[in-house]
């Protein structure tokens, strides 16, 4: 079997009563953008499991994915990119900034979403998808038996959100 390297990149949408919640980046060419808590895939992770670290460190959070937001593909010089964009809720904690990495963490309406500059418009668009649309794309465990857990993502299969 062939092994292709990618960049994977993952990030954890949270809507919680007719809100989202976003980081404010600190540092790099991002600094003082607004987007959703996000990261790379580290060695030995999944990415449903980068998505739920991300959102701890970068907001004080826990969560448990329940079902994939959005895809963004690329090209880049270096190889493929794959951003994966899950649909988390949050369990427990106490919203916070990580100092170094995040220097603002909010809950912002689909009104307070213009008012912002983005990281990307991949990232406004999901965050405007998440208070709008409603529904995401289900996680389900493995369907075939395997030696380590994996996830599948069925289409058809939407979790509608309670609108408030």
């Amino acid at each position: 079997m062939a092994h292709l390297l990618c960049d994977l990149g993952v990030a954890a949408r949270v809507v919680r009563e007719g809100k989202v919640l976003l980081v404010q980046e600190a540092n790099g060419r991002h600094r003082g953008r607004w987007g959703l808590p996000k990261g790379h895939v580290e060695a030995n992770e999944s990415p449903e499991a980068a998505a739920v670290r991300e959102l701890d460190e970068e907001t004080g959070l826990s969560g448990t994915v329940v079902g994939l937001a959005g895809v963004r593909t690329a090209l880049r010089k270096d190889g493929p990119a794959v951003f994966l964009c899950y649909e988390v809720e949050a369990n427990h904690g106490t919203l916070r900034g990580d100092a170094d990495e995040i220097s603002s963490v909010a809950w912002f309406s689909l009104n307070e979403l213009t008012t912002v500059e983005w990281v990307s418009e991949t990232m406004h668009q999901l965050a405007i998808d998440g208070l709008t649309q409603h529904a995401v794309t289900l996680h389900q465990d493995g369907l075939t038996p395997r030696s380590g857990p994996y996830a599948v993502y069925r289409s058809g299969h939407t979790r509608q959100r309670e609108h408030r």
